[in-house]
């Protein structure tokens, strides 16, 4: 066994990319499911809306928290030739390819569950290029591109970046310090678009602009927690007594938040931005450092299970979510409730994910292993 290996990030991701899957399940039962959203279904229930609501925080976070910290160390140890050479085989070439091939079709589910009568041709010539543009999830690709070349820019200016210093621990008010600048960056961007606004700047990428501050965060404390050697036997481990109660405390507040707030104390616009942003920021944070403390308590090691799940969670992520959509479709003319269509369609699309992953995805040099032994997402 690879002593080195930091087993409980690859085992969070593993499980973080198994949540992405039935997360997008769950839209297409939301009481109150974007307007956008690719398969509405007839049947729809509030604790779909619910497991929206608390699940949308921190999954993203999460992850480029993972790639911020891999990420840095990958760049660390090549040349920066060899660098791009592996992220454009791994990660820009499958972005290009799904956002251009695949998403289309997805986009294109949007007018088949309305049962808009369109040809997808006439879609694609039409609204895919104006107002129905996007990229479905693999928009996180091409952000990661882009955080991998920022990341790389600023690596040039300062080399030092690269360096990992002596272990040594964040402080309790450098921790508040990241809550109170996710707040003020959620807030700021809030105050001039709505909070599912999607952006698409010159086509190449697809933001949600809300978002973008966490993101940016949560990529940068990454970087930082590898220069700061945390997760060591000397280095910072989240403490799993705290980070965990703060993590089951704050989905609650949270979510409560999110369903009740204005319906009972009917605050103005900006005392409920500035509520909102600052919940959401706090929100992310304890997720992220509750998360990272419950594996890495109760799933620092790996088993055949979850060396698998490891290896085929980039090929799971990437077919995902034309899978989940297809059996939203196929299931929506059920005459049966909500919660036995999710069943379905979650064993369904999970099932059929892990099989094509492992026995097509995982064949493709893209997707196959990696002859260094680390996170390539």
């Amino acid at each position: 066994m690879n002593q080195n290996r930091i087993f409980f990030l690859d085992n969070l991701r593993s499980a973080i990319i198994l949540l992405v899957v039935v997360f997008h399940a769950a839209l297409a039962y939301m009481i109150y499911a974007p307007e956008w959203w690719y398969v509405v279904d007839t049947k729809r229930v509030l604790s779909a809306d619910i497991f929206v609501i608390w699940a949308d925080i921190f999954i993203m976070p999460v992850m480029f928290f993972i790639s911020g910290y891999f990420g840095i160390k990958s760049f660390a140890k090549r040349s920066q030739a060899t660098f791009w050479k592996d992220k454009w085989k791994r990660i820009g070439f499958p972005w290009i390819f799904g956002a251009m091939v695949l998403a289309p079709h997805t986009a294109y589910l949007m007018l088949a569950s309305r049962d808009i009568p369109m040809s997808f041709w006439d879609f694609y010539q039409n609204l895919f290029w104006g107002v129905a543009y996007q990229q479905s999830h693999y928009w996180y690709l091409g952000a990661l591109m882009a955080l991998y070349l920022l990341m790389t820019i600023v690596c040039i200016i300062y080399p030092e970046l690269k360096e990992q210093k002596t272990a040594s621990k964040p402080s309790g008010r450098f921790i508040f310090g990241l809550g109170i600048l996710g707040a003020i960056g959620v807030g700021v961007v809030n105050s001039i678009c709505s909070d599912g606004a999607w952006i698409h700047p010159l086509y190449l990428l697809v933001l949600q602009p809300t978002r973008v501050p966490l993101y940016l965060i949560y990529f940068a404390l990454g970087i930082y927690a590898y220069r700061k050697q945390w997760f060591t036997q000397t280095g910072y481990s989240p403490c799993a007594k705290f980070w965990i109660p703060a993590f089951i405390l704050m989905s609650i507040v949270y979510t409560t938040h999110k369903l009740l707030t204005q319906a009972i104390f009917q605050l103005s616009p900006a005392d409920y931005l500035v509520l909102n942003a600052t919940l959401h920021s706090f929100f992310c944070l304890a997720s992220v450092f509750g998360l990272l403390s419950l594996f890495k308590v109760t799933f620092d090691y790996t088993t055949p299970m979850w060396a698998t799940l490891s290896a085929t969670s980039y090929p799971i992520y990437y077919v995902h979510q034309t899978i989940v959509q297809e059996m939203n479709w196929a299931v929506r003319p059920m005459d049966t409730n909500a919660f036995v269509k999710y069943a379905i369609v979650c064993v369904v699309s999970l099932t059929l994910c892990y099989l094509i992953g492992k026995f097509v995805l995982l064949k493709i040099p893209a997707f196959g292993p990696s002859k260094r032994k680390s996170i390539n997402m």
